[in-house]
């Protein structure tokens, strides 16, 4: 009589395949959470990229996509942080004392009163190029500084027409300034920020960062 042949039954989940699966399972929940936060992390860097700081700027040297060029007057302008109408009429006719025609294309009751952001219309003249000022104008303090006396930085008093006048030896920068500003501050002349630039070795007079700690050769 014939033996029944024997049948071996093979379990349909071995422990080695349920672990495979397990670890299949995980190795992909792991690559999600990787590449999210890849992703993350390259979105946190372009956005820190088109978000990042720019090196302050002086009012005369920003320029902005609508402004009128110096050369192509008449035109608009738009008010920059630390602008004043003397700095305005300067940087277009390379005069401050004509702000009054300025105020005037503007209809500007106050000449103290400009905001950032206000658009100017900025007209066109006839600038004398050998005509100098007879007076310090006494309504173009910077604002804050109304009612105090004033010069134009070259002695006789501790206010200019850019500000309080800077009378040591070293000046810190600070929110706001430019190197034009703070050459007439100390020496009662925009044009020596170049003489500025040279002392302290800066390459260029437009890049200059609040904290920098600037000699005033004298």
């Amino acid at each position: 009589m014939a033996r029944p042949k024997s049948q071996s039954t093979k379990p349909e989940g071995t422990y080695f395949e349920k672990l495979e699966t397990e670890v299949r399972s995980n190795q992909s929940t792991l690559s999600l959470v990787l590449g999210g936060l890849i992703v993350l992390v390259v979105g946190v860097l372009i956005f820190n990229y088109f978000n990042r700081s720019t090196p302050q700027l002086g009012p005369a040297q920003q320029t902005g996509e609508g402004d009128v060029s110096a050369e192509n007057l008449p035109g608009k302008y738009t008010v920059k942080e630390g602008d004043t109408l003397f700095l305005i009429a300067d940087k277009y006719y390379k005069d401050g004392y004509k702000y009054n025609e300025i105020a005037k294309a503007n209809n500007l009751s106050d000449v103290n009163s400009v905001e950032v952001g206000q658009v100017l219309e900025i007209p066109k003249i006839e600038v004398a190029v050998a005509e100098t000022p007879a007076t310090t104008p006494q309504n173009v303090v910077p604002a804050g500084e109304k009612g105090a006396e004033m010069d134009t930085g070259t002695g006789g008093g501790n206010i200019t027409v850019w500000g309080s006048k800077i009378e040591g030896g070293s000046y810190t920068v600070v929110e706001g300034d430019w190197l034009s500003k703070i050459a007439g501050r100390a020496y009662g002349d925009i044009y020596a920020y170049d003489k500025l630039a040279k002392a302290n070795n800066i390459p260029n007079p437009d890049l200059i960062e609040p904290g920098m700690v600037l000699k005033l050769p004298r």
